[in-house]
């Protein structure tokens, strides 16, 4: 199913419709992330359809930023000159993700396969990550103390 590949990609993707596009530009290009989330990350909780949920932290690097989903290659989300995003992992096909017109979340586009759906949820701070023809994705932030 293409929501199992793309489901922990999405978890960082929600933050960006709350940011609106801001990223922290404080460290050079030469600097590579961290292989593993660093202290300032955000965790989220994703439930992929009849799976358990599974932590994924977002952070800011460079000018754009990267997402850890447990277990996986890191996502590097890259802002493009028209306020989407390249997502690429190293090895996969590049994405791209685009705001929706309405302000509802956002369409992942690949060249191959159909747009999926990250939409913000109307009663909670979550989203819904959403495939044609899959069951969806629940993307919940995790509260910390």
């Amino acid at each position: 199913m293409r929501s199992r590949r793309i489901a922990p990609i999405v978890a960082g993707l929600f933050w960006l419709a709350g940011l609106g596009g801001c990223a922290s530009t404080g460290s050079p290009d030469s600097d590579f992330p961290p292989p593993t989330p660093p202290v300032a990350s955000i965790r989220y909780k994703v439930t992929q359809p009849g799976q358990f949920p599974i932590d994924v932290y977002f952070a800011a690097w460079g000018e754009g930023y990267v997402i850890y989903p447990q277990g996986q290659m890191p996502l590097y989300l890259i802002p493009d000159k028209s306020g989407g995003y390249f997502l690429q992992r190293p090895g996969d096909s590049t994405l791209f993700v685009v705001p929706r017109k309405d302000g509802s979340g956002w369409n992942i586009m690949s060249p191959m396969s159909p747009a999926t759906y990250l939409l913000k949820n109307k009663d909670d701070d979550g989203y819904t990550l959403q495939t044609p023809g899959d069951l969806p994705t629940l993307i919940q932030p995790i509260q910390t103390q």
